[in-house]
C-alpha cells in the first residue's frame, strides 16, 4: 500500500501537468487579447506581446461553412487566464526572474511563431537553458502544491486547446481533467476576487 507521502507526490505531480497546462492557456488567452488591458500594469511584463492572428505559422480558429473563424477565448478561458496572471504568479511564484521565465515558456509554446523558440530565449538573454526549464518544473510543482495545500480549486483548462500545445507528458489529459478538475464546470475563481476585472458585454451572448 503507498504511503500517504508517495500518494502526496503523486498527487503533486499530476497537479503540476494540470499547472502547466493552465500557464499554455493563459498565455494561448493573452495571444488573443489585447493584453494591455491587464491591471494592475506589472503583470503585463510576464507575458510577452504576442498580438496577430496566426499561430506557428498557420490561422487560428475552425472552419464554418468553408470559412476561417479566428479564435476568441471564452469567458472561462479569459476567468482562468485571470486567475494564473492575478494570484498564481503574484502568490506562488517566488521573485519575477520566475515570473518572466514561466510567461516567456508558456508565450513560446503558445504562440512559437510570434514569441519565438524558448531555447532562442535563454542563449540570447545568457540564461542556462536547462536550468530554465529545472526552475520551470520546480515552480509548476511548488504551485500545485501551494494549491492543494490551500485546499483552492484546481480547474483544468481547455484541454482540446491546450492539448497540441503541452510537450509530450506521458499522460492521459482526460484522466487528468477528471481527477484535479475539482472546482464545478462553469465557475469561476474567487481567489483574489478583488483583482479579477469585469467582462466585458459582448453582443449576442447572456
Amino acid at each position: 500500500m503507498p504511503s500517504d507521502l508517495s500518494y502526496e507526490a503523486a498527487t503533486i505531480a499530476d497537479a503540476s501537468i494540470v499547472v502547466k497546462a493552465r500557464l499554455i492557456e493563459a498565455a494561448d488567452t493573452m495571444a488573443h487579447l489585447d493584453v494591455g488591458r491587464l491591471k494592475p500594469a506589472a503583470i503585463r511584463t510576464f507575458w510577452p506581446q504576442a498580438p496577430g492572428d496566426t499561430i506557428g505559422g498557420h490561422d487560428v480558429g475552425y472552419g464554418i461553412n468553408g470559412h476561417r473563424v479566428q479564435y476568441r477565448p471564452s469567458a472561462a478561458a479569459i476567468s482562468r487566464a485571470e486567475e494564473v496572471s492575478y494570484a498564481w504568479m503574484l502568490d506562488f511564484v517566488e521573485d519575477d526572474e520566475r515570473r518572466v521565465i514561466l510567461g516567456k515558456w508558456a508565450m513560446c509554446l503558445a504562440a512559437p511563431h510570434l514569441a519565438g523558440s524558448f531555447r532562442e530565449f535563454c542563449k540570447k538573454t545568457g540564461r542556462v537553458r536547462r536550468t530554465a526549464e529545472r526552475r520551470i518544473d520546480q515552480q509548476t510543482q511548488a504551485i500545485a502544491a501551494a494549491i492543494l495545500r490551500k485546499a483552492q480549486s484546481l480547474q483544468a483548462p481547455n484541454w482540446s486547446r491546450v492539448s497540441p500545445l503541452l510537450p509530450n507528458q506521458g499522460k492521459s489529459f482526460d484522466k487528468l481533467a477528471t481527477v484535479t478538475n475539482w472546482m464545478a464546470p462553469g465557475a469561476k475563481p474567487t481567489h483574489r476576487t478583488d483583482l479579477l476585472e469585469p467582462l466585458p458585454d459582448i453582443p449576442g451572448t447572456i
